[in-house]
């Protein structure tokens, strides 16, 4: 028999006695947490009554799904009027989406099939190459308009420096225009035309290398390389010198000064140079003979043939700076700029020329 739960006469008294007045009953109360493992204890019931619930409906699609596909079949007509035949069915397949559009064979030529395969070719190279050929487009076009920028922008600031440092190189022009001047007037009087020209020489040796200087009514017109060009060109290893133009009137005032651009002037005031420069060492010498003019051809550059004629002589070299550019830029390879001193046998009629 099953143990019935027995309560004391005195606790049933009790009871009694507090019915009978109208007290409440004390309740055994639950705490927090065991209301909280209660309520715990609910949602993981509802959660695996709502997965056995699916469960269950997947499993009767399942079952469903082989008669669904039976009633696609649909039985054929007889092969002849007499109902003697082979009886077949007409198969067609489940489609579980009704409202999908059909999708169209499209027929390929041998034009698409071409151009299909350079796709196919133009995105594994693009994959090879790191990316896709869409966004290796974008990419491309990114950088070229980033080198693009960076170019102007380069562009300006080299625009910009060259600008200052003209400026600079007219200020300085100015300077020394206006010292001439002072030291014109404190020559003694009366000054001659060469030794007004030694205090202008004196005067612009301060700014730069004179190339030469075209004497006006109304003034001068002086063509020159700056130290500082010529320092920069040597240190970038051009031939072809840097030169300036400046034009000052009869008042001693520098009304312009700009570069010369006019690549003949350029190649004809390097011969001159050259030439200047031979000249000069020749007629420092203590001997004018062959020997010695050899021997300043050869401080210039590299003698080639050296030829002695009715009238005088013929060297033909090619300067140090001509071989050394050819030699390191060209890594020996042709043009050789060479250039021809001709001299009579009294050596007092000296000219060059670029051959």
């Amino acid at each position: 028999m099953r143990d019935k739960k027995t309560i004391s006469v005195r606790k049933l008294a009790a009871l009694e006695r507090a019915k009978a007045l109208g007290r409440e009953l004390k309740s055994s109360r639950l705490s927090v947490l065991e209301r909280q493992a209660l309520e715990w204890k609910r949602c993981e019931d509802a959660e695996k009554s709502r997965q056995s619930e699916e469960a269950a409906k997947e499993a009767l699609v399942r079952e469903e799904a082989p008669f669904k596909m039976a009633a696609a079949f649909k039985p054929s007509q007889p092969a002849s009027e007499s109902g003697v035949g082979d009886e077949g069915f007409d198969w067609q397949p489940y489609r579980p989406e009704q409202g999908r559009a059909e999708v169209k064979a499209k027929n390929l030529n041998a034009a698409s099939i071409f151009r299909l395969a350079r796709k196919l070719m133009a995105k594994e190279w693009a994959r090879a190459l790191g990316g896709s050929s869409r966004e290796s487009e974008q990419a491309g076009i990114e950088r070229k308009a980033t080198q693009h920028k960076q170019k102007k922008e380069a562009e300006r600031e080299r625009q910009e420096f060259e600008q200052e440092r003209a400026n600079k190189q007219r200020t300085a022009l100015e300077n020394a225009v206006q010292a001439f001047g002072r030291n014109l007037l404190r020559a003694p009087k009366p000054v001659s035309p060469e030794s007004a020209e030694a205090l202008f020489d004196e005067a612009l040796s301060k700014v730069g290398d004179t190339i030469g200087i075209a004497w006006e009514p109304d003034g001068c017109h002086i063509l020159l390389e700056p130290w500082e060009e010529k320092r920069l060109r040597r240190k970038m290893g051009e031939t072809v010198p840097a030169l300036f133009q400046a034009t000052i009137d009869d008042n001693l005032n520098l009304t312009s000064y700009q570069r010369v651009e006019d690549p003949q002037v350029l190649q004809q005031t390097r011969k001159d140079m050259i030439f200047k420069k031979i000249l000069l060492s020749f007629r420092k010498s203590p001997g004018k003979d062959s020997h010695a003019f050899e021997n300043v051809v050869a401080e210039g550059g590299r003698i080639i043939q050296t030829r002695k004629m009715d009238g005088g002589w013929k060297i033909k070299f090619e300067p140090w700076e001509e071989m050394r550019r050819r030699n390191i830029e060209r890594k020996g390879q042709p043009p050789v700029v060479t250039y021809v001193i001709k001299a009579d046998k009294d050596f007092e009629h000296i000219t060059c020329k670029r051959t």
